[in-house]
C-alpha cells in the first residue's frame, strides 16, 4: 500500500508494523485467525461517525485534544491516495480523542485545502472538534472509502494510552464531503477501546 510509506515517515512517533494492510474483504476472513472480537471488527469496520459511535457504545461525551496542527505541501505518496496533486497545501492534525480524561483513541489527519470553503477551514483551524463532527454540524454528506486496517507495535502509543500492551489496531481511509472536502485520516485504537 503506497500510503505505508507515509506513514512510516510522518507520524509523530515510530511503530512497528505486525501485518500487512488489509481491505475490508482480506481483513474479514483473517479475523478469525487473528482472533479479533466482534466488538472490535465493527468498530474497525464502522463507516459512520466514530465519535457517535463511541458516544452511544460508552454512554460518554467525547472530547478531542488537538496536540499538533500545520500546514504543509503534500507528498507524493498522500497526494496519490487523496488523487490530488503533489505539492498541494494540507493541514496536517495530530489528536487524542478522550473519555473522562483518559485516551482512547489517535487521529492523524491529512486535509487537501484546495477545495474546502472558508467556514470549514476556519473551523478546522480552531482545533476544537473532531474533523467528523466539525463535518456533521455543516450536515455534509460524506463518503469514507478506501479502508485499511492493520496492526502496529509502538512504546510511545501504549505509554500514551496508559496500557502495558504495546499492539494496536490501527484504520485509514480516505474521507471525501461535499463541498470537496478531501482527507486521509489513521485512527489508533487503544486496546481498552473495547474493554470499557
Amino acid at each position: 500500500m503506497l500510503i505505508e510509506k507515509y506513514y512510516l515517515t510522518h507520524l509523530p512517533f515510530t511503530y512497528i508494523p505486525v501485518c500487512n494492510w488489509m481491505d475490508p474483504e482480506e481483513f474479514i476472513p483473517c479475523s478469525t485467525e487473528l482472533n479479533v472480537p466482534i466488538l472490535s471488527r465493527l468498530t474497525l469496520l464502522y463507516d459512520g461517525s466514530l465519535v457517535k459511535f463511541f458516544r452511544a457504545l460508552l454512554l460518554s461525551d467525547i472530547e478531542v485534544d488537538v496536540s499538533g496542527q500545520k500546514e504543509v505541501s503534500m507528498g507524493f505518496e498522500m497526494a496519490k491516495f487523496l488523487d490530488s496533486k503533489e505539492g498541494t497545501t494540507a493541514i496536517i492534525r495530530d489528536a487524542w480523542l478522550n473519555i473522562k480524561g483518559k485516551k482512547f483513541v489517535y487521529a492523524h489527519s491529512v486535509i487537501d485545502t484546495s477545495c474546502i470553503s472558508e467556514p470549514v477551514k476556519r473551523d478546522i483551524s480552531r482545533r476544537n472538534k473532531p474533523v467528523g463532527v466539525l463535518l456533521s454540524d455543516y450536515n455534509m454528506p460524506l463518503l469514507r472509502e478506501q479502508l485499511f486496517i492493520s496492526r502496529i507495535k509502538s512504546d510511545y502509543l501504549a505509554e500514551h494510552f496508559s496500557t502495558i500492551e504495546d499492539t494496536f489496531w490501527v484504520r485509514c481511509y480516505r474521507l471525501r464531503g461535499s463541498d470537496g472536502f478531501n482527507a486521509a485520516i489513521l485512527e489508533v485504537f487503544s486496546p481498552d477501546t473495547w474493554k470499557s
